[in-house]
Parts: structure tokens; C-alpha cells; sequence
């Protein structure tokens, strides 16, 4: 067989990591089998100076390859060399080379092969060149993620600079959303079919989409973080779960690449692992958040001030939370009970409105009810807090009694942005903090203002100043009232309070308070009157 019919591959890949983790992680051929599945077997046979020699099975879509070979490293020339002394293959020789590159090191590996096989040459030839080259890819994304993983472990230790920032995951409310977002970016563009858009945006893989960088604390410190599309709507979820969950789980990877401390998950990505059983926090290395806790902080904190404005007395009110069997909803409850007249929780199932309604009857501080009617819920009920989790509107605005307060914390929105013709409601976005240093996103993320952020963004933000990098916001109806204290405090250490008012992106100023307020007691004078 001439040098004609060698086979030649080529794969490179850019690490996250220095030059000289890679080649001592890449040199450790031994525990390749313990964290890369298609290598079988990979041992040292003898080691002299800078040649040794190793053995390898490695088995790829169920065929096997076996070969013993010798390896040079010429560290000099950033490169080993390796040479098939025995086989399955005719010949396999080649080279990696190692080069530092601003975000890492690239790696590329070359190989020649010679397959060997008459009668079957030509199918072999390409069917074995194809394993080979899955072979060697499944080592290079084995090693980044076996670097990411010790880098992380390294931080659990005790090692503090391994690690730095925070990354917010988010992702478009519905195909108006991204064709918005889209002509942003270019305002020529022409939406094409949703049919089309949709699988196509169903393919792509998460990425970092922006770099948020020297973001400022009210205390001097200073953090870098990025913002993470996850590239679905909620309308994928109910289609393909499971490819939205691998998309959340790919987005907390990009996280990872670049040595994020923390990350928030905005939005419905909370929601994924949470309706399929499965844990994010099992998939990744990085520490994840829901950012409920401080987004239920700033919730509450703006029902409150509104009540406050509008001098509405909480101890004698009727409160309804819509979604009161979810993380924020319920957590919104276990604060609130004890502060209200009446309390009322809906949810889409019984079973859990009843372990949610059981939780809080043991305070005794306000009558309970809980109901799957969100409309006969909200009817008679003096403060709403929405907080389901909806791909659409659920709540229409007619619904509401005059002189109510509606704090709409879902994203999307329980109640649609459409114009409202009542000013005999207040009606705000809930959960948005006031931000200590200004963001600008070159898409449109829903925030109303550059000076505001979601609450489950600032969360992320508050705990990479506190450089807490852990799961601080996670698991089912794990927000406690203590824990939601505690945000809230470090919050406003860094300079993080709750919003002004908007509904859209339209602030509601003082004279718009003052109207509705004077339609507030215009009512209450009328109902005064038709009692006497």
C-alpha cells in the first residue's frame, strides 16, 4: 500500500485552560477510560525519558480498535508525536500540537491512517476514518470538560480565583420577542415563516450573546458577567422538553468555558429541569440559581411600597397569589401570611395546592383558601401577585375589582402589555430591582430601563460580589422567608432596592399614582354612600 492511500484527519479544538494543564491532563492516558466512554482501555507499557510507550482499546458505534503505540514529547516544539507500533490499522501515526490562544489553548491533533482491508477497502477506508475522528473529538470535548470539572472542584477546596462573575441564561418570551430582537440587530431583516425561523432556532445551540463588563457595587467592588441566550420559547417546551433541557444544560456549559462563578437561570429555564425530574445542578459544574429568592424580595418590597402609596392598610386586605404553588408564588406566601386578612393560592393541581395550603394553615395568621379559578380568585381580591408560569396571558384586566394592586411578576406576562384603558387599578412589573451600575443589552430582554434588572439577574450579581458561588436559589419550594432576608440585605449592600414602577416600558409617575387614587376614594365614597 503506497503513502498515496494514507488517510488523513484533522481536529482542533480551543481549551478553556493553560498550555501546560492541557499537556499534563493529555499525557495521563491512564484515566482516560474513568471520564472518556469510547476509550476502553489506555495504559503505560514503559516510560523513558520524554518516549513511552501505551496501549489502547478504544470503541466506537460498537466497533472496536486496538493498537500499541509510542509517543514522544517534544515539549520544545509544543507538540507529541505518536507512531502504531502494533494493530488493527495498517498504519496510524501523527501529531499534537499545542498553541495559547487568548482564550485558552487550541489543540489539533493530525493523523494519518491506513486502514489495510482489500475487497472492502473503500467502504472501510471511510467508515473507520469516520470513527476515528469521532474518537479523537470525544477526547478533545472530554478534556475541556475534565479541566472545567477539576477547576471547579478546585474552588470547593478553597481555591477563590479559579472562578469569578456571574452568567444570566435567558431566552426570548415568544417568536414576536425574537423577531424584535432579531431587527434590532438588523432592521432590514424580514421575519421568515415561523415554520421556518422556529426549527431553525430549534437547532442552534445556546451562546454567549453579550459581555457585561466592570460591573460596579454600591461598596467600590467591581465583577465581570455575561449574558447566555438559551435558545428556545416557551412554546418548545411543551413539543421537545428534553431538547430545551440540553439547551439549558448547553447554555450553563458556555457558562463554564469561561470560568463563571455563578449562574442565574431566567425565566422559564428554571422551569425545564423542574417538570421532566431532573436536577440542572446534577448536569454542570457551575453553581446554578433560580434567582427566586431575590426576585420574590423585590416582589414583596414592591407590594408593600405600593400598598404604602396608595395607603391601603395590609392587615385588612384580601391577597391573591396566581401561581401560588410555584417557587415564587409560594414563597411570596410563606412571607405574606402572616400580614394579610386573607390569602388566597392558585394553582393548576390540587395535589399541590394542598401541601402548599397545609404548609401555611400551621401559621393561623390569615383565613386560607386555594383554588384552581383564577378568575374567581382575583375578583374580590384587594393585592394580586401573578407569578405562574405561562407561555401566554392568562389574567384578563377586566377581571380586576377597582382600587386593586397587581404586581405581575411572571415572564412572560400572566396579564398581556396591551393598552390599559382603567386607571382605577395599579398595575405593575413585579420582581425588577434598581441596578447600582447601568446595562445596556444589545437586545431587547424586557427591561424597562438601563438602570433596572430582573431580580433573578441581580441575584446572580449580589452573590458574585459576595463571591458565594453556590446553589443558592434551588429546588422545589425551597425559598424560606430567612433566605429571602438575607438576599434582600446583601442586595442593598451592593446597592440593589426595588424598582420604580412600570408596567411595559412605561414608568408610572406621581401623577398617575395621584389618579388613581383619587378614582380609588371616589369609589369608596360612592360604595359609603349606597350603604347609608
Amino acid at each position: 500500500m503506497s503513502d498515496k492511500d494514507l488517510i488523513e484527519i484533522k481536529v482542533s479544538k480551543i481549551i478553556p485552560a493553560q498550555k501546560w494543564r492541557v499537556i499534563r491532563l493529555l499525557t495521563k492516558v491512564w484515566e482516560f477510560p474513568a471520564y472518556i466512554p469510547c476509550v476502553k482501555e489506555a495504559s503505560v507499557i514503559q516510560k523513558k525519558h520524554n518516549v513511552m510507550q501505551t496501549k489502547w482499546k478504544i470503541q466506537v458505534d460498537g466497533i472496536p480498535i486496538t493498537w500499541i503505540e509510542e509517543d514522544r514529547l517534544a515539549f520544545h516544539e509544543n507538540a507529541i508525536y505518536f507512531k502504531a507500533i502494533k494493530g488493527d490499522l495498517a498504519e496510524f501515526n501523527g501529531k499534537w500540537i499545542f498553541q495559547e490562544q487568548p482564550e485558552g489553548t487550541e489543540v489539533g491533533v493530525s493523523v494519518y491512517i491506513k486502514v489495510g482491508i482489500p475487497a472492502i477497502k473503500e467502504f472501510a477506508d471511510a467508515y473507520i476514518t469516520k470513527l476515528v475522528k469521532k474518537n479523537f473529538e470525544a477526547i478533545l470535548n472530554a478534556l475541556e470538560q475534565r479541566l472545567i470539572s477539576i477547576k471547579y472542584s478546585s474552588y470547593k477546596r478553597g481555591d477563590s480565583n479559579k472562578i469569578a462573575g456571574f452568567g444570566v441564561v435567558g431566552h426570548f418570551y415568544n417568536f414576536k420577542h425574537l423577531e424584535n430582537c432579531l431587527k434590532t440587530l438588523n432592521p432590514d431583516f424580514k421575519m421568515p415563516s415561523q415554520e421556518f425561523i422556529g426549527q431553525l432556532f430549534h437547532i442552534t445551540p445556546s451562546f454567549k450573546a453579550y459581555d457585561i463588563s466592570d460591573f460596579k457595587s454600591r461598596t467600590g467592588q467591581t465583577i465581570n458577567g455575561c449574558f447566555i441566550l438559551a435558545t428556545f420559547i416557551p412554546d418548545m417546551i411543551e413539543k421537545d422538553i428534553w431538547a430545551v433541557f440540553s439547551k439549558v444544560v448547553r447554555a450553563c456549559k458556555v457558562a463554564e468555558k469561561v470560568g463563571i462563578g455563578i449562574v442565574t437561570l431566567g425565566g422559564f429555564t428554571s422551569i425545564v429541569a423542574e417538570r421532566i425530574g431532573q436536577d440542572i445542578a446534577n448536569e454542570v459544574d457551575v453553581p446554578v440559581t433560580t434567582g427566586n429568592s431575590f426576585t420574590t424580595a423585590m416582589a414583596i418590597d414592591g407590594v408593600l411600597k405600593a400598598a404604602g402609596l396608595l395607603n391601603i392598610d395590609l392587615a385588612k386586605t384580601k391577597l391573591t397569589i396566581v401561581g401560588g404553588t410555584g417557587d415564587i408564588g409560594s414563597a411570596c406566601a410563606r412571607v405574606l401570611v402572616d400580614r394579610v386578612k386573607q390569602l388566597t393560592i392558585t394553582g393548576r393541581t390540587k395535589v399541590n395546592l394542598r401541601k402548599v395550603m397545609a404548609e401555611l394553615a400551621k401559621r393561623k395568621k390569615a383565613r386560607i383558601f386555594a383554588t384552581t379559578d383564577n378568575e374567581s380568585a382575583v375578583q374580590d381580591a384587594d393585592i394580586i401577585v401573578t407569578t405562574a408560569s405561562a407561555a401566554s396571558s392568562i389574567l384578563k384586566i377586566d377581571w380586576f375589582k377597582p382600587g386593586s394592586i397587581i404586581c405581575d411578576v411572571a415572564y412572560p406576562k400572566n396579564i398581556s402589555y396591551a393598552p390599559i384603558t382603567r386607571e382605577d387599578i395599579f398595575i405593575f412589573s413585579g420582581g425588577l430591582a434598581k441596578s447600582p451600575t447601568p446595562i445596556s443589552f444589545p437586545i431587547d430582554v424586557g427591561l424597562p430601563s438601563i438602570d433596572t434588572v430582573y431580580g433573578c439577574f441581580a441575584e446572580s450579581m449580589i452573590l458574585a460580589f459576595e463571591k458565594r458561588y453556590e446553589n443558592f436559589s434551588f429546588g422545589k419550594w425551597n425559598i424560606t422567608p430567612e433566605r429571602i432576608e438575607e438576599i434582600r440585605q446583601l442586595g442593598k449592600k451592593h446597592g440593589f432596592e426595588v424598582a420604580d414602577f412600570y408596567w411595559g416600558n412605561k414608568k408610572i409617575d406621581e401623577s398617575m399614582i395621584e389618579r388613581i387614587k383619587e378614582t380609588i376614594n371616589k369609589n369608596k365614597a360612592y360604595c359609603a354612600n349606597k350603604k347609608t
